[in-house]
């Protein structure tokens, strides 16, 4: 078992302290966080309480850490973390610089740590793990397109000048808090992207920021994508794959805090459409364990190092994009 440190205790590090609760392959037994009010957080899960990373890296019974801390400050501690010979589990987005990723994964290769964990639990959704297969069995035949939609007004709701709303920590409208799941998924669908033309404009009084954008991606496989997001239209995904034999479409309506159901529908060359509902379930509890079995040396992870660094050469390009007004190459 894998003894680690939640490094962030907000919102989404104390959700994924919640979530690990009784996990018999990873046990969270301490606690990062500047502000010391957290600290009855901790103490109600019975964890140790450090306010400075350098101290949970000094604990020599941590042997991994969870980075859940705002998107600019992944890269310093993933260094030191990796510098300081633990395991590594980092949110999404990775990085916000292709450069800062390859850092990082190079920090963790020269100090052996070969499995990075990365918060994109998503993939492990019912309906995404069977999109997933239908494309791969070759069902749909050949692949041309996809068509998805990240929608997701919480952000509406949380202070105005939190750092989720900044658009030097948080880029190209909700592209850090739900489009970079999207995209870590089309590029296990179709592979790696080739070339990017990203537009991103202000629509709702309701954000502070510019609130709509769209994407267009075109694939080194010849694959075409695109890809939608909304920055107050309450939540809404779909991922829409078409082949030149079928498609097969996952639309849901619920996020982590929101057990609604998915529906997957399908049609391929018997011309009949197909439709089945896939139950809310917690995936964040897998996607961690999965990475600790790894770790131990038990299976694989689904994730390459290769895969993490491209999503963040993906992001970085839509900005790139966005700021051009011209299509950019993906380093």
């Amino acid at each position: 078992m894998l003894k680690a440190a939640v490094i962030g205790l907000g919102w989404w590090g104390s959700t994924i302290t919640k979530s690990l609760k009784g996990s018999y392959k990873l046990h969270i037994i301490a606690g990062v966080d500047v502000d010391e009010d957290k600290a009855t957080f901790a103490s109600d899960y019975d964890l140790k309480f450090y306010r400075k990373l350098d101290d949970a890296l000094g604990d020599a019974e941590i042997d991994a850490v969870i980075i859940a801390t705002p998107h600019g400050l992944h890269e310093e501690m993933f260094l030191a973390a990796a510098n300081a010979g633990k395991q590594i589990f980092c949110e999404k987005p990775f990085a916000l610089t292709s450069t800062g990723a390859q850092r990082m994964v190079a920090a963790a290769e020269a100090n052996g740590l070969t499995t990075i964990g990365i918060g994109h639990e998503r993939r492990f959704e019912g309906a995404f793990e069977e999109m997933k297969r239908v494309v791969d069995a070759g069902e749909l035949g050949t692949l041309l397109h996809l068509e998805f939609n990240a929608s997701y007004n919480n952000m509406v709701k949380m202070p105005a000048k939190g750092w989720r709303k900044d658009p030097v920590q948080a880029p190209a409208g909700m592209m850090t808090a739900l489009g970079v799941h999207q995209t870590d998924f089309m590029q296990t669908l179709a592979g790696p992207v080739a070339e990017i033309n990203a537009q991103l404009i202000n629509r709702s009084n309701d954000y502070p920021n510019e609130d709509v954008l769209t994407v267009q991606f075109v694939f080194n496989s010849g694959v075409t994508g695109s890809l939608t997001s909304l920055a107050t239209t309450p939540f809404y995904q779909r991922m829409s794959v078409f082949g030149d034999r079928g498609w097969i479409e996952n639309r849901e309506v619920s996020n982590v805090d929101i057990p609604d159901p998915a529906i997957l529908t399908w049609r391929g060359s018997d011309e009949e459409i197909h439709t089945r509902t896939h139950k809310m379930a917690d995936t964040v509890k897998p996607n961690f364990e999965s990475w600790a079995d790894a770790v131990m040396g038990n299976g694989s992870y689904r994730f390459s190092h290769q895969e993490i660094v491209h999503n963040v050469q993906i992001l970085e390009t839509i900005v790139r994009s966005i700021k051009s007004g011209v299509p950019e190459k993906v380093a």
